[in-house]
C-alpha cells in the first residue's frame, strides 16, 4: 500500500515541478548593441529587467551578432552580478540546462531543442531583424520554435521602422524603460487566442516586442519522461487497488 501511494505522490510532485519557462522576442537586434546604448541606459535597464523576469543568474549568449556581443551589454550583465557567456561553440548547447536562459540572434539553434528547453523551465531571448539571408529565411529559421508558443516572425519583409521607439507597456520587462532603439526589424505576429504568447508593443501596426509566459507563471508543463513515470505510478497504484479488492472479496 505505502509503495503505491508513495510512487503516485512522487510522480505528481515531479510532474507539477516541471514548469514552463519564459520567452522574450525583440523584432530587431540593434536594441542591445552599443549603438542602442548611445546616450541612454534604457537598453541596460531592459536587459536587466529581462534577466530578472527570467530568474536565475547564469546566461548564455549563443551568437556572433553585434546585438548580443558588444561591450555595453556585457558590462550591464556582469555589473548586475550575472554570469554572461558569449560563444557560438556548439558544445555549449549540449549543456544548455546549466544556463538559466539563452540569448539568441542570427545564429541558428535547433528549434526542438529550444522548445524542450523552455518546457523544462528555462528561458529564451530572441532578437530578429538581423538581415541574414533575408526576412523569409530568418522567419523560417525560428518558425517551429515560435509557432509552438503561439508566435511568429513576419517573413514577407522587414518593417522599415528605425530610431528611438517610445515604450508604452506596463509589462515588467519594460519597467523604467522609456524608449529602445532599432533599425529595420522583423515584426512579430501573435498566433494564439490566449495570453500565454502575446505582442506587447506595436508601432504602425507592426509587432515589435512579444513574450511567452505560461498562465499565471505556474502552469505545469510535464515533459514526456515525467508523464511516462506518472503513468507508471498510476498503473502500479491501480494494480494495488485490484489486489486489495480481490482480497476483500
Amino acid at each position: 500500500m505505502k509503495k503505491g501511494f508513495v510512487l503516485v505522490f512522487l510522480m505528481l510532485v515531479w510532474a507539477s515541478s516541471v514548469m514552463a519557462g519564459k520567452i522574450v522576442i525583440a523584432n530587431d537586434e540593434w536594441t542591445l548593441s552599443n549603438t542602442g546604448y548611445s546616450g541612454t541606459n534604457d537598453p541596460g535597464q531592459f536587459a536587466q529587467n529581462v534577466a530578472s523576469w527570467f530568474g536565475g543568474t547564469n546566461f548564455l549568449a549563443f551568437s556572433n551578432n553585434f546585438g548580443l556581443t558588444e561591450s555595453s551589454l556585457a558590462s550591464t550583465m556582469t555589473n548586475a552580478g550575472y554570469s554572461w557567456t558569449v560563444t557560438t561553440e556548439s558544445s555549449y548547447l549540449s549543456n544548455l540546462s546549466a544556463y538559466s536562459g539563452i540569448f539568441l540572434s542570427g545564429n541558428a539553434v535547433d528549434n526542438n531543442l529550444l522548445i524542450n528547453y523552455v518546457n523544462g523551465g528555462r528561458n529564451v531571448y530572441l532578437a530578429g531583424g538581423t538581415g541574414i539571408a533575408g526576412p523569409s529565411v530568418e522567419a523560417a529559421q525560428w518558425a517551429t520554435f515560435l509557432n509552438y508558443f503561439g508566435l511568429s516572425f513576419v517573413g514577407s519583409s522587414y518593417n522599415g521602422i528605425g530610431g528611438s521607439i517610445p515604450i508604452s507597456s506596463s509589462h515588467p520587462i519594460f519597467n523604467g524603460v522609456d524608449s529602445l532603439y532599432q533599425n529595420n526589424g522583423n515584426s512579430i505576429l501573435d498566433l494564439s487566442v490566449d495570453l500565454t504568447g502575446q505582442v506587447l508593443l506595436y508601432s504602425g501596426g507592426q509587432g515589435l516586442y512579444a513574450v511567452y509566459e505560461a498562465t499565471n507563471s505556474s502552469t505545469p508543463v510535464p515533459e514526456p519522461a515525467s508523464m511516462l513515470l506518472f503513468g507508471t505510478g498510476c498503473i502500479v497504484f491501480s494494480g494495488y487497488l485490484r489486489k486489495k479488492f480481490k482480497k476483500q472479496s
